[in-house]
Order: structure tokens, then sequence, then C-alpha cells
């Protein structure tokens, strides 16, 4: 009985870290574009305006910001 709890236990993990090197790869994948189109609005001037005193994101937390919130939509 334990080594079937072991055996599951390790499939468990495997699939674990499979899953987070896929997450890992299309955030890669995903976060040059994003990049790129922070910094043509950062350039064209057509960021959203920061609320009251709020400093204002990098350009890098920006892409980083929007390439999290892209990213649920690729496993849909």
């Amino acid at each position: 009985m334990a080594v079937t709890q072991t055996h599951k236990h390790s499939d468990y993990l495997s699939r674990r870290r499979a899953e987070s090197r896929e997450y890992w790869l299309i955030f890669c994948v995903a976060y040059l574009p994003m990049l790129m189109t922070t910094i043509v609005e950062r350039i064209a001037g057509g960021s959203r305006p920061s609320l009251g005193d709020a400093p204002r994101r990098s350009v890098f937390a920006e892409a980083k910001a929007a390439t999290a919130a892209c990213i649920p939509f690729a496993f849909m």
C-alpha cells in the first residue's frame, strides 16, 4: 500500500513539474510581444495615466502583468 501511495505522489509531482515548465514556456513566449507592445504604448503616449500620486510601473513590470493576465486564456 505504501508503494502505491508513493508512486501516486511521484506521478503527481512529475505532472506538476511538467505543467510548471509548460506555463513558464508559454510565459516566456508571450512576454516578448507584450514587452514590445508596452514600449510602443509608452513611446506613443497611449499608456494609462497613473492614479493620483502613485508611481508609474516600469515597462518590464507592465509587460509582466499583461503577460500574466493573458496566460490563463491559453489554457481555455
